[in-house]
């Protein structure tokens, strides 16, 4: 695994990455983008069915050195009006850049895009920690020179499900930033939730693992779209969902009980097997009631495995691809 600093293959990369997400454009608008105070009127390119605009085709020169300005924004802009940024995804022209947040890694002939978790945007509370803790992705432990440790694969280049992976990364810093944007003003909650995080903060410790085995790292890029559409469907059934550290997704009630939690993983590999029990029984083993305890997984497990699973309690659910969006089948017998 190495980190992609020579300017020649940054500027192949990013041109790949131009054409993966153009091929999703519907309309090139005419808007201004940029911030409060210093904008600029450029085109902007906006699709129907990724909801989002995008803005790749500059570079930006400033304290943080030379780097490709990639604008990222949600809804369709106006023309000639303001549109919103919602994040940046900014890497290198070339070299080592550790105040940029993204980069481009080659692993076993993947070509992955990673974001550090480093966002801003000028609002109290809103910062790399905070982002790290509230996002519904996987960051790794990537030993890269020059990479931040803690980094998140936003999508692999080789992937078809690319745009999507960046759209659900830019709904994402817009659904985080809002959270640490009233957290570090709300001073009393009577969220259910809160309650929840109030009580296991101290009673449950420990963190979800990954291991970077070489060409396994990419599948992971995934994670954060099966999480949000699998949170959709089940508040779409007026459920109350949420997340936290150590638990991907969970059903909790009105009285601030967990009923049912699930925990996802992109491959069957027995070692992810073994953490996926492993995470479910010890973050949740302590529950009174125990809840529902649901392994979501992309196929379906061999008849040996699943008598295993039956024997510990743990239910399955099986997810397939289709035009870039999880599809979750017999999820309406779990919820």
């Amino acid at each position: 695994m190495r980190l992609i600093t020579n300017k020649i293959e940054v500027a192949k990369l990013h041109q790949e990455l131009v054409k993966k997400l153009n091929a999703f454009s519907t309309e090139k608008i005419r808007a201004l983008t940029g911030h409060k105070g210093n904008s600029f009127e450029t085109d902007v390119y906006y699709s129907d069915e990724l909801d989002i605009w995008w803005d790749i085709n500059g570079f930006s020169e400033g304290k943080s050195g030379i780097r490709y300005w990639n604008a990222f924004g949600i809804g369709k802009p106006k023309p000639k009006r303001l549109a919103h940024i919602i994040c940046e995804i900014n890497y290198p022209k070339e070299g080592i850049n550790r105040r940029v947040a993204a980069n481009w890694i080659e692993d076993d002939k993947d070509f992955l895009l990673v974001h550090s978790g480093k966002i801003g945007g000028g609002r109290k509370g809103v910062g790399k920690n905070g982002f790290i803790e509230h996002y519904n992705g996987v960051f790794e432990d990537v030993d890269v020179e020059g990479l931040s440790k803690k980094t998140t694969i936003i999508g692999n280049l080789k992937d078809p499900n690319l745009p999507y992976q960046i759209k659900n990364f830019v709904f994402e810093v817009s659904r985080i930033k809002e959270i640490l944007v009233r957290n570090s003003t709300l001073k009393l909650s009577s969220d259910p939730l809160d309650k929840i995080k109030h009580s296991f903060s101290e009673e449950f410790v420990g963190t979800k693992e990954y291991k970077n085995r070489k060409g396994k790292i990419a599948a992971t890029a995934n994670h954060g779209l099966i999480v949000n559409a699998l949170k959709e469907i089940i508040s779409a059934n007026k459920s109350l969902v949420a997340n936290d550290q150590q638990r991907d997704l969970y059903i909790y009630n009105k009285n601030a009980k967990i009923e049912s939690v699930f925990e996802i993983k992109t491959s069957l590999k027995s070692q992810s097997i073994f953490t996926a029990v492993g995470q479910l029984y010890v973050n949740n083993i302590r529950l009174k009631p125990m809840p529902q305890l649901v392994y979501v997984i992309p196929e379906k497990p061999n008849l040996n495995l699943l008598k295993t699973l039956k024997k510990l309690n743990i239910k399955t659910l099986v997810f397939s691809w289709k035009d870039g969006k999880p599809i979750f089948k017999n999820l309406n017998k779990l919820i």
